[in-house]
């Protein structure tokens, strides 16, 4: 019985699920227990899914109304009995074969990495392919927590995860306000991205999210960011921004200390 479960997260955009499915199936060989597609939305257009791949093994979740995205993620996962999740975004490609298992046999051999990031290594930073560490077998690139202040630690981007990294999470992905936040969590819990090498997996769905605030046109636009710009909530986000660099100056003072530890370890 397979040891992964997908859960594809969409939201009123049928044309590019459709496409990444058809994508994905046409190229993955690591065998599912069962890949639950969650709409969040009252698409019931999303019931016909199932039918257009029968060799399949899916499971389709109506939510009826938008409950927002890590609302409805948590209630996929609630659905997970394996011990690893690949998560997908119904705006992507997969051209490649084999990268799926590649980076659940990252995830059996490495138990510090929380997550497998599968997007094509042309959209790794410079400076981060710099801080992080190759592991030339299985091809990836091992992201430690302070090579970002806030990023490379978690995504929504297409990656393969353990399901008790999820469960550490005291309330859910419900319990962040955003993706940011959960990249923070997981950065204070020390845990490490690996980014897989050659996979090809490409975004498709550039300016097209039905999540976020619509950004409006002409002198309507202008007055938005300006209210935008004066609002308490901007004040709050220069704060968390504060808060973000002192957290991550920490992490790497922590860890130099620890390198220099381990160099006194060493000596005679």
């Amino acid at each position: 019985m397979s040891d992964l479960t997908v859960v594809l997260t969409s939201c009123r955009r049928p044309d590019l699920l459709i496409g990444t499915l058809d994508s994905f199936f046409s190229t993955n060989d690591y065998p599912l227990r069962e890949f639950i597609i969650i709409e969040d939305s009252d698409d019931e257009s999303v019931w016909a899914i199932p039918a257009r791949y029968p060799e399949q093994p899916i499971r389709v979740i109506l939510n009826g109304v938008n409950i927002g995205q890590h609302r409805s993620i948590d209630r996929a996962y609630s659905e997970v009995q394996t011990p690893y999740i690949l998560h997908l975004e119904d705006d992507w490609a997969f051209p490649v074969s084999k990268v799926v298992g590649r980076g659940i046999e990252i995830l059996k051999r490495d138990p510090q990495v929380a997550l497998v990031q599968l997007r094509t290594d042309d959209d790794i930073p410079r400076d981060i392919r710099r801080k992080a560490q190759a592991v030339e077998d299985l091809r990836y690139w091992r992201i430690p927590p302070t090579a970002h202040r806030v990023w490379h630690s978690f995504t929504f981007n297409p990656t393969v995860k353990r399901l008790s990294c999820y469960k550490k999470l005291p309330q859910g992905y419900a319990g962040f306000r955003t993706e940011a936040e959960i990249s923070i969590f997981y950065k204070d819990q020390g845990a490490i991205m690996a980014w897989l090498a050659e996979t090809g997996v490409s975004h498709s769905g550039f300016g097209r999210s039905n999540y976020g605030l619509k950004k409006r046109r002409g002198w309507r636009g202008v007055a938005q960011e300006l209210d935008r710009f004066f609002s308490l909530a901007t004040v709050r986000k220069w704060r968390r921004s504060v808060t973000r660099n002192v957290a991550h100056f920490k992490r790497k003072y922590r860890e130099r200390q620890l390198i220099r530890s381990d160099r006194s370890a060493l000596e005679p």
